[in-house]
C-alpha cells in the first residue's frame, strides 16, 4: 500500500468504527437532546436569545437546526448522530491527513478516550472545537495565516464553546509570534479583528442575562479557595493527561497522589517544550488562561478538561514530531499519555456497549409502549426527564404551570408538586389518571397515594435512574 494512501484509509476505518458504534450502541443523554430540542422547537430568534441559559454559543445549535426539518420522516436520535458523525468524519480527515504527527502515534491517539469517545461518540459541540482547532493547525503549518480561511476559522471556533475561544486565541498567538521577521501588519490586524469579532459575538450570545441569583448558581461560589485551586490543578494535569490513573477529581476531589502526578506531568510538559520557546510560550498562555477560568468562573470536569488534551495534540503537530532519537523524551511522554487514553477509552466503550448510557431510553420506550397518548405524563425535574420524553416520542407536562415542554432552562429551580396539585392537574385535563416520572423515588406520607409502577435504575454510564408512578384522579 502506498504511504500516501494510508491517512485516507485510516480516515475511512476510524470513521466507520465510530459511526458503527454510535448507531449500534450509544444512547443519547440529556445534554445531547437538549440542544436538539432547542433547535427544533424554537424559532431562530427564540433559539439565539435562549442560549444565554445554555452557556454555549450558537454554532452547534444553528448546525442542528439545518437537520430538524427531517425530523418528521427520520427518527430524531438518528439525525443527531448523523449530524455529529459528519462533523467527526471531518475531524478524522484533518487528523490523519493534515496534522504532522507520526502515523503510529496518530492511531494510538485516535483510539483514546477524548478523541474517540468523549468528543466522537457523545454528540455535542466539543466535536466542532476539535474540527476547527485541527484546521487552524493545518493553516498555520501551511503558512496560510494571511488567507481568508484563517480569519473565518478563527471566528468560527469562537462560536463552538468557551474552550474553543481559548484554543483559538492560543493558536492565533502562536501564529503571530511564529511569523517573526515575516510580520504582515495588514494580515495580523485582520486575524486579530476576526478573533475579536468572534469573541464579541460569543459574549453577546452567552453572557448571562435575567435572574442574577439563578445565574450565580452556575458559577463558582468560592473562587480561589484552596479546594478549587487544588482540584483545578489536578483536573488540568493528572486527571487529563493520565486519565484513569486517579479517581475522578470532579467527583472525589484532589488527593496527594493526584497532586504529585500532576506536578510530574507539568514538569514533563515544560521540559519537552523547553527547547521550543514559541511552543512553550503558547502552551503556557493556554494553560494559565484555562486554569484561571477554572478557579474563577467554572471548574468543569473531565469533558471540559479534555480540551486541554486536544490542544496538546495541536501543539504536537506544530512540534512536527519525528520518530528520532533526539525526540525520545517527547515520544516517551506522548506514548504514556496515549496508553492511559486508550485504556480509559476502552473501558468507556465497553461500558457504553454493554450497559445503557442512561436509563432514559428504557424508561421512554416503556412509556411509549404502555401509556396511551391521551394520558398526561408529568415530569418531576424537567432537565432529567428530557431524554425520557425524547425516547417516548411525546412531550411531558411540568408543574406548577401545567404546560407541555421539551427543552428546559438549566438554572430553573426544581419544583416538587404535592399530590393535591397533581390531582388538580389531572382534573383540569379531564382524565381519570396521570403518569408521573421522577429521577428520584417519591416516598413518604406526602406521596402515599401514588402507585409505583416501574423502576429503571440499573447500572448506567451516567448513573441516571427513573421511577414511574400512576395517580388516580377520580
Amino acid at each position: 500500500m502506498k504511504k500516501s494512501i494510508i491517512p485516507f484509509v485510516l480516515t475511512l476505518v476510524f470513521s466507520a468504527l465510530l459511526i458503527g458504534f454510535k448507531f449500534s450502541f450509544h444512547e443519547l443523554w440529556k445534554d445531547e437532546w437538549q440542544a436538539w430540542f432547542d433547535a427544533k422547537d424554537m424559532s431562530l430568534m427564540e433559539m439565539l436569545s435562549f442560549l444565554n441559559y445554555e452557556g454555549h454559543p450558537s454554532l452547534w445549535y444553528l448546525y442542528l437546526k439545518i437537520w430538524t426539518p427531517l425530523s418528521s420522516s427520520i427518527y430524531e436520535s438518528s439525525l443527531i448522530q448523523a449530524a455529529h458523525s459528519l462533523v467527526y468524519v471531518g475531524v478524522f480527515y484533518l487528523f490523519f491527513t493534515k496534522l504532522r504527527i507520526p502515523i503510529v502515534l496518530k492511531v494510538f491517539l485516535a483510539l483514546g478516550y477524548f478523541m474517540f469517545f468523549e468528543y466522537g461518540v457523545v454528540n455535542r459541540a466539543y466535536g466542532m472545537v476539535v474540527l476547527f482547532a485541527f484546521y487552524l493547525v493545518h493553516l498555520i503549518q501551511d503558512r496560510k495565516t494571511n488567507h481568508w480561511t484563517f480569519y473565518l476559522t478563527l471566528f468560527m471556533i469562537c462560536q463552538t464553546e468557551i474552550y474553543g475561544l481559548f484554543i483559538g486565541g492560543a493558536l492565533l498567538f502562536y501564529a503571530l509570534i511564529e511569523k517573526g521577521n515575516e510580520l504582515d501588519l495588514r494580515s495580523n490586524i485582520k486575524s486579530l479583528s476576526a478573533y475579536a469579532f468572534g469573541f464579541l459575538i460569543f459574549v453577546l450570545t452567552v453572557y448571562p442575562r435575567g435572574n442574577e441569583e439563578d445565574f450565580s448558581r452556575a458559577y463558582l461560589q468560592e473562587p480561589f479557595s484552596i479546594d478549587v485551586l487544588l482540584n483545578s490543578f489536578q483536573g488540568n494535569f493528572a486527571n487529563t493527561y493520565l486519565i484513569g490513573s486517579i479517581s475522578d477529581t470532579n467527583a472525589e476531589g484532589w488527593s496527594l497522589i493526584g497532586l504529585i502526578l500532576s506536578l510530574v506531568v507539568l514538569l514533563g510538559l515544560v521540559s519537552v517544550f523547553w527547547n521550543r520557546k514559541k511552543l512553550l510560550l503558547t502552551w503556557a498562555l493556554f494553560a494559565i488562561g484555562f486554569y484561571l477560568f477554572n478557579v474563577i468562573i467554572y471548574s468543569g470536569g473531565v469533558r471540559q478538561w479534555g480540551m486541554i488534551f486536544i490542544f496538546f495534540i495541536c501543539l504536537l503537530s506544530l512540534y512536527d514530531l519525528k520518530l528520532e532519537k533526539e525526540n525520545a523524551l517527547m515520544l516517551s511522554m506522548v506514548s504514556i499519555f496515549a496508553l492511559f487514553q486508550i485504556v480509559h477509552g476502552v473501558k468507556a466503550i465497553y461500558f457504553d456497549a454493554t450497559k445503557p448510557f442512561t436509563n432514559a431510553k428504557s424508561a421512554g420506550e416503556f412509556i411509549k409502549e404502555k401509556v396511551p397518548a391521551e394520558v398526561p405524563v408529568v415530569a418531576i425535574n424537567k432537565f432529567e426527564n428530557t431524554p425520557v420524553l425524547a425516547y417516548a416520542e411525546r412531550k411531558f407536562y411540568a408543574l406548577p404551570d401545567g404546560e407541555e415542554f421539551s427543552y428546559f432552562k438549566w438554572l430553573e429551580k426544581i419544583y416538587l408538586p404535592s399530590v393535591d396539585e397533581l390531582k388538580l392537574f389531572g382534573q383540569y385535563k379531564s382524565v381519570g389518571g396521570i403518569i408521573i416520572v421522577s429521577p428520584r423515588k417519591l416516598e413518604g406520607d406526602a406521596y402515599r397515594e401514588l402507585q409505583f409502577w416501574q423502576a429503571f435504575d440499573g447500572p448506567s454510564f451516567k448513573r441516571e435512574d427513573y421511577y414511574v408512578y400512576t395517580l388516580a384522579v377520580r
